[in-house]
C-alpha cells in the first residue's frame, strides 16, 4: 500500500526548497581558487542567475572562505574577510537583483577569542567552551546559560548584513570525522542556530550538513524541527585538484541517490509530513560534459531526480560557461511547474514488479498523489552503460489505479495510460511523467 508523504512548511515558513548556486561546487577542485574567490568574481557569477535563469534561481551561496578563519570581532562574532568581501554591500547588490545571499559556518567559537566577552553578557567565550577540535575552534558547552547568547549575537549580525541563508556544516552525528576530532553530538548547535535566527527578526533559511544521521528517529526529529534542509550524503564533488575538472562523476550521483532512497524510506516510516527538505548537494546541469563529468542524459537525470526529491536546486556549475542545453533545462517551465508540485510531495521508490522500496539499478519512483489524484513518476536506469533496458512500472507497482493522462515533462509528449508506464532507457537516462486523472468525456445525446 502506498503511503503518501508530504513536506509541508519548513521552520523558516517556506513551502518550497531554495534554488540557486553555491560556490563550493567550483571551490572543491580549486577551479575557483582561493585568490579568485572574492566579491568581484562572485558578482560576475551570480549576475548570471539574474540574467540567464529568469529569476527562478535566487541564492548566491558563499561557501567556506568568505569569513576570517581564526578570529572574530570584539565579541567573538564571525567576521567577513574584508580583503575578499564587503558583505553588507554585496547583500544590497544581490537584493537589488532580487537574489539572496547565503553564507557558510561550522560549529564552535574561535580559540583566539576565548578571552573575549559575549555580547550582552559578562561571560567570556572560554566559559562556554569545553575542549577544541579542528578549524581553530572550541567545542561548546551547550548547557551553559550564555551559550545561546553567542548564537544570538551572530544571527543578529548576519541579519544586519542582509544574510538570507546559512549553511551549517560538520554537524554530528552523521558528518564523517575527516580527522577533525568532531564531537559525537552537535545537534544542539542546530537547535541554537535556529533559535537565534528566529530572534534575529529576519527570515534566514538554515541548511545543515553533511550525511546526517537519519536512522535514529530522535535525531531526524531534531533536524526536521530546526533545519529547512538536511544533507543526505557526503560531498558530490570529485575533488580533482590537479586537473580542476571534471566537477563530479556519475558514480557520485548514483551514490547520492542511493542515500536519498534510504533517507526518504526512513522519513516515510516516521512521518506523514516531514517538515524539512532533503539536500542532495549541488547539481551539475548547466555545463558541458568536459566540465561537469556528466553527459547530457546524465545531466537531465540529475535535474529530474533533484526535482523529484524535493531537494534544494542549487547549482555547482561555472555560471559563466552555460551550454544551450543546460539553459533550456533549467528554464524549462514544465519542469519548474513539476518542482512546485514536488516541493510538497517528495518522490519515494516503488520497485518495478513488486512495489517495494529498495534501491535498484533500474527503478521507479512516485511523488504524490495529491488529493486531486495528480502524481509524478520517474523511471530510471542507473547503470553506467549505453545498453538500453526497458524500465516499466504498473499502477499496482506505484500504488495507484485508474486512467491517467501522463505528460513526459522533458520529452513533451502525452500518453493516456490505464495500467502503467514504460520506457526504453540507456544507462544514465531517466524520464519524468506528470500524471493527472483522465476524466470520462461527457456523454452527448441527439434528439
Amino acid at each position: 500500500m502506498l503511503k503518501v508523504i508530504q513536506i509541508g512548511t519548513t521552520p523558516d515558513g517556506s513551502v518550497a526548497p531554495i534554488r540557486g548556486w553555491n560556490s563550493f561546487g567550483l571551490q572543491a577542485s580549486d577551479y575557483l581558487t582561493s585568490n579568485a574567490y572574492n566579491e568581484n568574481n562572485v558578482r560576475l557569477l551570480c549576475d548570471r542567475l539574474a540574467s540567464d535563469l529568469g529569476g527562478n534561481y535566487k541564492l548566491c551561496g558563499l561557501d567556506s572562505g568568505w569569513s576570517i578563519g581564526d578570529y572574530g570581532d570584539d565579541f567573538g562574532r564571525i567576521l567577513y574577510d574584508p580583503t575578499k568581501f564587503n558583505l553588507p554591500v554585496f547583500a544590497d547588490y544581490l537584493h537589488q537583483k532580487d537574489l539572496l545571499l547565503g553564507v557558510y559556518v561550522v560549529p564552535g567559537a574561535f580559540l583566539k577569542d576565548l578571552d573575549k566577552t559575549i555580547e550582552g553578557t559578562n561571560t567570556q567565550i572560554r566559559d562556554i567552551c569545553n575542549g577544541s577540535y579542528a578549524f581553530a575552534r572550541c567545542n561548546f558547552n551547550y548547557n551553559h546559560p550564555d551559550t545561546q547568547k553567542w548564537f544570538d549575537s551572530n544571527a543578529k549580525q548576519f541579519a544586519s548584513w542582509g544574510v538570507d541563508y546559512v549553511k551549517l556544516d560538520f554537524i554530528t552525528p552523521g558528518s564523517p570525522d575527516n580527522n577533525a576530532g568532531l564531537p559525537a553530538d552537535e545537534s544542539p548547535e542546530v537547535i541554537m542556530w535556529q533559535s537565534a535566527i528566529k530572534k534575529s527578526g529576519r527570515k534566514m533559511t538554515l541548511s545543515i550538513s553533511w550525511k546526517l544521521e537519519h536512522h535514529d528517529k530522535s535525531y531526524f526529529d531534531i533536524w526536521r524541527a530546526n533545519a529547512d534542509s538536511m544533507r543526505v550524503d557526503q560531498d558530490i564533488q570529485a575533488y580533482n585538484k590537479n586537473t580542476h575538472i571534471p566537477f563530479t562523476s556519475w558514480a557520485n550521483v548514483v551514490r547520492t541517490l542511493t542515500q536519498y532512497c534510504s533517507w526518504i524510506n526512513d522519513a516515510v516510516s516516521y512521518y506523514d509530513t516531514i517538515g524539512s527538505h532533503p539536500n542532495l548537494d549541488t547539481m551539475y546541469v548547466l555545463n558541458s560534459e568536459n566540465l561537469s563529468g556528466l553527459n547530457l542524459d546524465q545531466r537531465k537525470s540529475v535535474f529530474i531526480h533533484w526535482i523529484g526529491a524535493s531537494a534544494e536546486l542549487n547549482l555547482g556549475d561555472d555560471l559563466n560557461l552555460p551550454t544551450p542545453e543546460g539553459l533550456a533545462l533549467l528554464n524549462d517551465q514544465d519542469a519548474l511547474s513539476v518542482a512546485n508540485f514536488t516541493a510538497n510531495y517528495p518522490m519515494q521508490p516503488r520497485n518495478p514488479g513488486s512495489g517495494g522500496n529498495i534501491w535498484q539499478d533500474q527503478n521507479a519512483w512516485i511523488a504524490g498523489p495529491s488529493a486531486a489524484g495528480e502524481f509524478v513518476t520517474v523511471l530510471a536506469n542507473y547503470a553506467d552503460t549505453l545498453i538500453s533496458v526497458n524500465v516499466s512500472a504498473t499502477w499496482n507497482d506505484l500504488g495507484v489505479s485508474g486512467v491517467y493522462s501522463c505528460f513526459d515533462v522533458l520529452g513533451k509528449s502525452t500518453v493516456v495510460a490505464d495500467t502503467g508506464l514504460a520506457a526504453s532507457l540507456n544507462g544514465g537516462q531517466s524520464v519524468m511523467y506528470r500524471c493527472t486523472p483522465q476524466r470520462p468525456k461527457e456523454q452527448t445525446f441527439s434528439s
